[in-house]
């Protein structure tokens, strides 16, 4: 758990588009892994004072760089010195005075490593107040076995629903071996279809989101094709069986032992075209990370 380069962007961004720092609470207590020349690079670009020391974790820089009078973290067991102690995969004490305390929750590479995801996703927003915002940086794609879970934009899409109280900001994929772009992801709901993503680099996902009120009881997200779509299609008269040309030539190929040597040679192709940095439009739209939370000296 901690705070990268793409994480710190991601707090400036943030900033810009309103969040307050005042009151903050990590959701582990956050070390710093930003190299020396990447922080002093981002001290240029925002206009910001020099740190009083070199972070270890997140405190200093929360409190010199983006106003917070409190730098809080919550963690299961204190090795690393937080504050409040609570394992995540338990609600929150309703009693708790922390509960609704908060003007920004950072939950910046926790939440995969709690079982009990809905859960520790309901403290997150339980914690924050009405009117602040939950942060999230979460694996998305080739990460797997660095935690339980590896997260996919549909979830966030339909969490952060004004109907359940809350209003999506951004959803951001970062590539960790591309530090300079984002790649700002479309919404299911609007395309209306699935917005996937198989490519070769590990990614990440950056979520912004404003709590609107008090959500109380929330039903179960449902994937936005089934619930906006396919579950509202009356039922479909089967079709009677055919062999189409297609399947005809696998036939012929799986005789003489062939399907298997070309779906291998399809699928290194397909990985060879994943190679690159780009993810493809119109799901994704690149963003320049300097242009966008550059600010004038």
């Amino acid at each position: 758990m901690g705070i990268d380069i793409h994480n710190l962007n991601f707090l400036a961004h943030a900033q810009d588009r309103g969040v307050r720092f005042e009151r903050t609470l990590a959701i582990g207590r956050q070390a710093v892994f930003v190299e020396p020349g990447d922080l002093q690079a981002h001290r240029l670009r925002r206009g910001l004072p020099p740190l009083s020391e070199v972070p270890a974790y997140f405190e200093p820089v929360l409190t010199q760089w983006f106003g917070a009078r409190e730098a809080d973290a919550v963690d299961a067991s204190p090795y690393e010195g937080a504050r409040l102690i609570h394992d995540m995969n338990a609600p929150w004490p309703a009693q708790s005075p922390e509960r609704g305390r908060f003007d920004a929750v950072l939950d910046f590479g926790c939440l995969e490593h709690v079982f009990n995801f809905p859960v520790a996703w309901r403290n997150c927003v339980d914690l924050c107040r009405v009117g602040g915002h939950v942060l999230h940086a979460l694996p998305a794609n080739n990460l797997s076995g660095h935690g339980f879970y590896q997260f996919s934009p549909e979830l966030f899409f339909n969490l952060y629903q004004p109907e359940r109280g809350f209003e999506l900001l951004d959803v951001f994929f970062a590539l960790k071996a591309d530090h300079r772009h984002w790649w700002r992801v479309a919404s299911p709901l609007a395309v209306r279809r699935r917005v996937n993503l198989c490519n070769s680099h590990e990614v990440y996902m950056l979520v912004l989101a404003r709590k609107l009120r008090e959500p109380g009881e929330l039903p179960p997200p449902q994937q936005s094709d089934y619930a906006k779509d396919e579950w509202l299609k009356s039922p479909v008269a089967p079709v009677a069986a055919t062999v189409s040309r297609p399947r005809a030539a696998l036939r012929v190929l799986e005789a003489l032992g062939l399907r298997d040597t070309l779906r291998g040679a399809r699928e290194r192709w397909r990985a060879m075209r994943r190679s690159g940095l780009a993810l493809p439009a119109p799901d994704y739209t690149r963003v320049d990370v300097a242009r966008l939370i550059g600010r004038a000296g």
